[in-house]
């Protein structure tokens, strides 16, 4: 009878690490993030009151769109990268005099539109720590560090001499950084969903689906 408890126990302890991220596998998780901060706190709060400003509109989406890819090193801990990508910016329309591309007025009113748009890419290194694991359940934490850069385009259509269109390149900080805690809940042995709260590095709330092999 001993002997029977002790197969049991082992079967059960066997089912547990077959349905943990075990040393030597890899996991892939796209993923979108929620907010878009830059829209969600600066370009979708225009007023309306502003002057001569015809349909103000924020450019891109409150959503960002990326993905993880993780290495176990061991049975608890991971690395991989983290990559995302968020478009932020605000158009508008305008009236103003009709101009000639040297400048010159011509006079007569015409209309013009606007736009300023960020287009934001984070790449980082990242390392999870697994603390929870289970055949169904995978919690873990996580820090994140690498690169972010920013191309800014400002264009007016058509143009015009106090609107100077524009295309700057690089971010003020150039620095991406990332904490989070999360969880994996897998309808199968490989396939799942996964959420994610972090701060910084992108969206406070991600959530997609997660892949391992």
């Amino acid at each position: 009878m001993k002997n029977f408890y002790v197969l049991i126990f082992a079967c059960i302890g066997g089912f547990y690490v077959n349905g943990q991220m075990m040393q030597g596998s890899v996991s892939v998780d796209p993923y979108v993030g929620v907010p878009n901060w830059a829209n969600s706190l600066l370009y979708n709060q225009y007023d309306g009151d502003e002057q001569n400003v015809q349909n103000y509109k924020a450019v891109g989406s409150m959503l960002s769109y990326g993905g993880r890819f993780e290495y176990m090193m061991s049975d608890q801990v991971g690395v991989g990268a983290d990559i995302n990508y968020e478009v932020s910016g605000f158009s508008f329309n305008f009236e103003d005099q009709v101009y000639t591309p040297d400048g010159t007025g011509l006079g007569g009113v015409t209309t013009y539109k606007a736009q300023y748009t960020a287009k934001k890419l984070r790449a980082m290194l990242r390392l999870n720590y697994h603390f929870v694991q289970s055949e169904k359940v995978d919690m873990y934490s996580a820090f994140a560090g690498g690169y972010k850069n920013v191309n800014r385009t400002w264009e007016t259509n058509p143009s015009h001499p106090d609107y100077q269109d524009a295309n700057a390149n690089g971010a003020i900080f150039p620095v991406a950084l990332r904490i989070a805690v999360g969880a994996k809940v897998y309808f199968t042995q490989n396939i799942g969903a996964h959420v994610e709260l972090g701060a910084f590095g992108g969206g406070l709330l991600q959530a997609g689906l997660s892949v391992k092999f």
